[in-house]
């Protein structure tokens, strides 16, 4: 975790405060009505006082955090407060000497022999007041700031920990849809070596997709339509006109609409595991739009003897819309109809 000083914040920061502190003291000494010219020069000493001391308090800060950073200790030592304070002290003493080397007067508590002590008292009661007024608002800046600073690095990690999750989800999909491909392939070949050649290249393209591992969790509904294409060719190749599919999508949706990467795919395959195809009731599988989601649908077929089956392939995918922040994916079943709805979202 990073404990590194906002220096630059904190010089913002030092600046605004030397600023309010002097327009507080303007506002004072015109309600007591001093003479210009030493309202002038008071400003002046107020603006090298609190500057002097926000920027002596910052360096400090900036030291104790050098000592410690490796420790990640989060308060600082008494030690740095008793310098804070005597640092404070030293600048007093510095401003006045200025004001009376530029002025030629005497500081106010000199002039009253029985007044010093008390006077020397309230400066000192004064010093230490402004001084902690100053360390409260730099610290309570800081630890806005490294505040912050947590949340953003949980924010990146939880990132980091969604990222592999959706990877490994995507990589727990591509070995059962690849030894069943392969599988297929082999069946093939021993039926029609051309229809065995052909099976193959749409396999190759199908898995030069499928491990291209792309950096994005989300494809353009283009981009995933194109892949589904691919694989839809390859089971027309497998069950003939046992499968039957049509797409409606409009070019808005699949121009600019995006969903998790390699989600269309194991819908269909589920369509085609899970439902009897035969030349004479074949399975139709339509994709289509519907109020802000994309739905795939096909007719219901139950096989009585399905494919064994993990049930990963709709948890997966909720898993993928829950890792991006969305809403869960939407199911609907009937007698006579099995639809997913995906919600399409945005970059």
């Amino acid at each position: 975790m990073s404990y590194q000083l906002p220096i630059k914040g904190l010089v913002r920061l030092n600046l605004v405060v030397s600023i309010l502190i002097s327009a507080l003291m303007t506002i004072f000494l015109l309600a007591r009505n001093y003479d210009g010219t030493d309202t002038v020069y008071r400003i002046f000493q107020s603006l090298i006082f609190t500057n002097l001391v926000s920027f002596g308090n910052m360096f400090l800060l900036f030291t104790w955090n050098l000592k410690f950073r490796k420790k990640e200790r989060k308060l600082p030592t008494l030690s740095l407060y008793l310098y804070s304070y005597v640092w404070a002290m030293g600048v007093w003493f510095l401003v006045v000497t200025l004001y009376s080397a530029a002025t030629g007067k005497e500081w106010e508590g000199e002039q009253v022999e029985e007044g010093t002590v008390i006077a020397y008292l309230l400066a000192i009661v004064a010093v230490f007041s402004i001084n902690t007024i100053i360390l409260i608002i730099q610290y309570l800046f800081i630890f806005q700031y490294r505040n912050a600073q947590n949340e953003i690095e949980k924010l990146q990690l939880k990132a980091n920990v969604s990222e592999t999750m959706n990877l490994l989800l995507r990589q727990q999909i591509q070995p059962h849809f690849l030894f069943n491909a392969l599988n297929t392939a082999k069946s093939l070949y021993k039926q029609d070596t051309k229809l065995g050649e052909e099976y193959l290249i749409h396999l190759s393209n199908f898995l030069r997709v499928s491990v291209s591992n792309p950096k994005e969790h989300l494809a353009l509904v283009r981009s995933e339509i194109d892949f589904c294409l691919i694989y839809l060719r390859m089971q027309k190749i497998r069950f003939g006109t046992a499968v039957e599919y049509d797409i409606q999508l409009s070019d808005p949706v699949l121009n600019n609409g995006n969903i998790p990467y390699f989600s269309l795919q194991p819908l269909i395959e589920n369509v085609l595991k899970h439902n009897e195809l035969t030349e004479e009731r074949p399975v139709h599988i339509r994709i289509y739009e519907e109020n802000g989601f994309i739905a795939v649908r096909n007719n219901l077929q139950v096989n009585p003897n399905p494919e064994g089956s993990t049930g990963n392939g709709l948890y997966n995918l909720r898993e993928r819309y829950r890792l991006l922040g969305e809403s869960d994916i939407r199911i609907s079943s009937d007698d006579s109809f099995f639809t997913v709805y995906l919600k399409i979202l945005k970059r």
